[in-house]
Order: C-alpha cells, then sequence, then structure tokens
C-alpha cells in the first residue's frame, strides 16, 4: 500500500472542526424533550398514589409516615426507573416532573435512591360560577 494514497485525506482532515465534544470538560446541551429522572415537588402532592399505580417498573413506593398528621414519605428508586415518564402524565397536579440530570451513575445502587418525606397538599375547591 502506497503512503502517497493518504496525504490528500490527511490534509483535508487537518482543517476541519472535531466531530467529537472534548465531553467531560463540555457539558452537552440536553434535548428539550430529553426524559432525566423523576422528583417530587412535595408542595403540590396530594397522595393520590396515581404515579405509584401506573409506575410500569414500580419504581415508585408511597408510604403512610403519620396519619393523623397527615406525613407521607415518597421514594423513588432510580435503579429501577425505566425514565418512561408515565408517573409524570398521571400525576392530576402535576407534582411528579422530570429533571434533565443524565450524570447519575454510583457505584452503590441504594445512592440512587430518592426519597421525601411531606405533608399532604391540601385540595383546593373549585370556585363556582356565579351567574
Amino acid at each position: 500500500m502506497k503512503i502517497g494514497v493518504f496525504i490528500p485525506e490527511l490534509i483535508r482532515h487537518l482543517f476541519r472542526t472535531p466531530a467529537t465534544v472534548d465531553y467531560p470538560f463540555k457539558k452537552l446541551e440536553v434535548p428539550k424533550s430529553f426524559r432525566g429522572s423523576p422528583y417530587l415537588q412535595p408542595e403540590l402532592c396530594i397522595v393520590c398514589r396515581a404515579c405509584e399505580r401506573d409506575c410500569p417498573a414500580e419504581a415508585i413506593e408511597i408510604n403512610t409516615v403519620k396519619e393523623e398528621e397527615k406525613i407521607f414519605s415518597l421514594v423513588i428508586y432510580n435503579d429501577r426507573c425505566i425514565h418512561c415518564a408515565q408517573c409524570v402524565d398521571s400525576c392530576p397536579t402535576k407534582a411528579m416532573q422530570m429533571d434533565e440530570k443524565f450524570e447519575i451513575s454510583n457505584f452503590n445502587r441504594h445512592n440512587l435512591k430518592m426519597d421525601w418525606e411531606f405533608v399532604r397538599a391540601a385540595v383546593k375547591p373549585k370556585a363556582e360560577n356565579k351567574s
């Protein structure tokens, strides 16, 4: 094989910008439709358990901490989560949201667990139309 065949190709690539990104040093923009990890906005949660019921991976768990004080805990297991956003779609109060994090790897799967302890949000009655 002759080396002279590669010289025009080599010269062409010397003046091009790289096709790759220097990843750890330059962060990538995530697309607008990116589904990261689910998280809870506890001030909006009415504990209807729709997210727990509709999660296909059974990655969401809601427990009662103190019934009389209306304190609940919600646990999201990111090691089980398939990031389908079904919990976000089924939440009637939009308390479940998806973040834009994609670097959540860890050496211990128990560190991927996210949990919240919160007071159930009160459902606001709808205003009656006065005619």
